[in-house]
Protein backbone atom coordinates (compact mmCIF):
# COMPACT_ATOMS: atom_id res chain seq x y z
CA UNK A 1 0.00 0.00 0.00
CA UNK A 2 1.06 3.35 -0.81
CA UNK A 3 2.13 6.26 1.53
CA UNK A 4 -0.72 8.20 0.11
CA UNK A 5 -3.22 5.05 -0.17
CA UNK A 6 -2.62 4.71 3.51
CA UNK A 7 -2.86 8.30 4.31
CA UNK A 8 -6.15 8.65 2.47
CA UNK A 9 -7.63 5.62 4.51
CA UNK A 10 -6.31 6.42 7.71
CA UNK A 11 -8.14 10.29 7.66
CA UNK A 12 -11.41 8.21 6.29
CA UNK A 13 -11.08 6.37 9.01
CA UNK A 14 -10.81 9.81 11.08
CA UNK A 15 -13.90 10.95 9.39
CA UNK A 16 -15.69 7.78 10.53
CA UNK A 17 -15.34 8.13 13.95
CA UNK A 18 -15.35 11.83 14.16
CA UNK A 19 -18.58 13.15 16.07
CA UNK A 20 -20.47 15.73 13.57
CA UNK A 21 -19.90 19.85 14.59
CA UNK A 22 -22.97 21.35 15.78
CA UNK A 23 -23.92 25.28 16.09
CA UNK A 24 -22.70 26.15 19.95
CA UNK A 25 -24.79 29.07 19.98
CA UNK A 26 -21.33 31.15 21.16
CA UNK A 27 -20.71 32.73 18.08
CA UNK A 28 -21.95 35.58 16.23
CA UNK A 29 -23.06 33.74 13.34
CA UNK A 30 -24.73 30.84 15.28
CA UNK A 31 -27.19 33.82 16.86
CA UNK A 32 -27.81 35.69 13.18
CA UNK A 33 -28.47 32.38 11.54
CA UNK A 34 -30.79 31.25 14.21
CA UNK A 35 -33.61 34.12 13.00
CA UNK A 36 -32.46 34.92 9.33
CA UNK A 37 -34.98 34.77 7.41
CA UNK A 38 -33.96 35.83 3.48
CA UNK A 39 -37.66 37.30 2.35
CA UNK A 40 -37.35 39.51 5.49
CA UNK A 41 -33.81 40.89 4.22
CA UNK A 42 -34.70 41.30 0.45
CA UNK A 43 -38.35 42.87 1.84
CA UNK A 44 -36.26 45.82 3.86
CA UNK A 45 -33.51 46.18 1.06
CA UNK A 46 -36.59 46.85 -1.56
CA UNK A 47 -38.00 49.23 1.58
CA UNK A 48 -34.77 51.16 2.50
CA UNK A 49 -35.13 49.35 6.05
CA UNK A 50 -32.54 48.18 7.94
CA UNK A 51 -31.88 44.46 9.47
CA UNK A 52 -31.72 44.19 13.43
CA UNK A 53 -30.06 40.82 14.60
CA UNK A 54 -29.63 41.07 18.65
CA UNK A 55 -28.78 38.54 21.01
CA UNK A 56 -30.76 37.87 24.24
CA UNK A 57 -29.50 38.00 27.24
CA UNK A 58 -31.50 37.75 31.01
CA UNK A 59 -32.74 35.20 33.35
CA UNK A 60 -35.42 33.07 33.25
CA UNK A 61 -36.56 30.83 30.96
CA UNK A 62 -35.12 31.33 27.35
CA UNK A 63 -38.29 30.95 25.78
CA UNK A 64 -40.08 32.75 27.97
CA UNK A 65 -37.44 35.47 27.19
CA UNK A 66 -38.01 34.83 23.09
CA UNK A 67 -41.78 35.29 23.74
CA UNK A 68 -41.46 38.76 25.78
CA UNK A 69 -38.69 40.57 23.02
CA UNK A 70 -40.96 39.11 20.40
CA UNK A 71 -43.62 40.86 21.92
CA UNK A 72 -42.35 44.07 22.44
CA UNK A 73 -40.55 44.14 19.11
CA UNK A 74 -44.50 43.62 17.53
CA UNK A 75 -45.36 46.85 19.09
CA UNK A 76 -42.42 49.00 18.61
CA UNK A 77 -42.54 52.20 16.19
CA UNK A 78 -40.60 51.65 12.49
CA UNK A 79 -40.85 47.66 12.90
CA UNK A 80 -42.36 45.75 10.41
CA UNK A 81 -44.39 43.32 12.07
CA UNK A 82 -44.07 40.56 9.94
CA UNK A 83 -40.53 40.76 9.75
CA UNK A 84 -40.31 39.94 13.60
CA UNK A 85 -38.28 36.51 14.41
CA UNK A 86 -37.10 35.26 17.99
CA UNK A 87 -35.58 32.09 18.78
CA UNK A 88 -34.89 30.67 21.76
CA UNK A 89 -31.45 28.23 21.17
CA UNK A 90 -29.55 29.84 20.27
CA UNK A 91 -31.11 33.18 21.98
CA UNK A 92 -31.67 36.18 19.09
CA UNK A 93 -34.07 38.17 17.67
CA UNK A 94 -34.20 40.03 14.35
CA UNK A 95 -36.11 42.86 12.77
CA UNK A 96 -36.73 44.89 9.94
CA UNK A 97 -36.71 48.95 10.95
CA UNK A 98 -37.56 51.90 9.47
CA UNK A 99 -34.24 54.18 9.93
CA UNK A 100 -36.57 57.06 9.79
CA UNK A 101 -38.68 56.19 12.61
CA UNK A 102 -36.54 55.05 14.97
CA UNK A 103 -32.33 54.44 15.56
CA UNK A 104 -31.50 50.45 15.83
CA UNK A 105 -29.76 51.21 19.10
CA UNK A 106 -32.83 53.60 20.06
CA UNK A 107 -34.83 50.40 19.56
CA UNK A 108 -33.07 47.82 21.34
CA UNK A 109 -33.18 50.23 24.38
CA UNK A 110 -36.34 50.55 24.31
CA UNK A 111 -37.21 46.71 24.23
CA UNK A 112 -34.66 46.83 27.13
CA UNK A 113 -36.57 48.74 29.24
CA UNK A 114 -39.77 46.47 28.73
CA UNK A 115 -38.02 43.51 30.95
CA UNK A 116 -35.99 44.30 34.03
CA UNK A 117 -32.88 42.70 33.61
CA UNK A 118 -33.20 42.09 29.94
CA UNK A 119 -30.07 42.96 27.04
CA UNK A 120 -30.17 42.71 23.80
CA UNK A 121 -26.52 43.47 22.54
CA UNK A 122 -26.31 44.21 18.63
CA UNK A 123 -24.77 41.12 16.66
CA UNK A 124 -25.74 42.84 13.23
CA UNK A 125 -27.08 45.16 11.42
CA UNK A 126 -27.86 44.91 7.49
CA UNK A 127 -28.24 48.49 6.18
Amino acid sequence: MSTRTLALAGAMALALIAPPARACGACVEDKVAATYDHAVVERAAARHEVVVYAAIEGRGDARALARSVKAAALRAPGVDRSSVRAAAEPAAVSFALDPRVAAPEATLAALERAQPGLKLPVLRIVR
